[in-house]
């Protein structure tokens, strides 16, 4: 009785948290407001747990549970798309764009028990998460683009500048500016040259100041040569 009360008091706290007077959270469900940067829009999302979000980001028809953080200016798009870790931080950098229908899960079912149903859950009462495995968290580095209906699986990791085709799963580690596709998905080609790549990863131009990037504005504007990445304004 007194942990059906709890969910019951749990659930209506949760219902408050659609506050009219947060005018970054539109029509949406956030368990704990304080955790999102007020220059970010939440639209008609839920996110529930221990999520932080920075700046200037955008969260549209989406899900969020558990421990994820999510980088400044980084945009995620539903519907259909939903973010889950249990055991394990899920973390994703800036400037990433992150398309409709991916599901990014940091646990999975148990295929070496008897079942893969979450039965110590639904059958005997157990906690929520105590039927998962996990291999570990999920980092997304920065400027990363997730295509559509991708799928990215538990203890991966990847790395800055990377893209992933639509309708991919991603099961192991993906290299920094690398473009993979498939099931499971494989390596297609690199953004850029090996050179241009190493000074990429050593500007880190997604840790600059909103007026840094805009003194080299050029640099965002059409292709990227090794002689623009030389010509960086301080």
């Amino acid at each position: 009785m007194k942990s059906l009360l709890k969910k019951i008091i749990s659930r209506l706290s949760f219902d408050s948290k659609k506050n009219k007077s947060l005018p970054n959270i539109i029509d949406s469900k956030v368990q704990n407001p304080s955790n999102v940067d007020a220059s970010t829009t939440v639209q008609f999302s839920e996110i529930t747990g221990s999520v932080n979000v920075g700046k200037r980001c955008l969260i549209h028809k989406t899900r969020l549970s558990g421990q994820i953080s999510i980088g400044n200016n980084t945009t995620i798009n539903g519907p259909g798309t939903e973010f889950y870790s249990i055991e394990y931080p899920v973390k994703i950098g800036s400037f990433c764009s992150i398309a409709r229908g991916t599901a990014i899960q940091e646990h999975n079912h148990n295929i070496n028990s008897i079942s893969t149903y979450f039965i110590k859950y639904r059958v005997f009462g157990e906690k929520y998460g105590v039927d998962a495995v996990s291999k570990g968290g999920i980092t997304i580095g920065n400027d990363v683009w997730i295509g559509t209906q991708s799928v990215i699986l538990t203890g991966v990791t990847i790395g800055d500048g990377a893209v992933i085709a639509a309708n991919s799963v991603v099961t192991s580690d993906i290299p920094p500016y690398a473009i993979v596709g498939g099931t499971p998905a494989r390596v297609l080609k690199y953004r850029f040259s090996d050179d241009i790549i190493q000074k990429l990863l050593e500007i880190e131009w997604w840790n600059w100041d909103l007026e840094k990037i805009r003194r080299n504005k050029d640099l965002f504007y059409g292709d990227l040569t090794l002689e623009k990445l030389n010509q960086i304004k301080d």
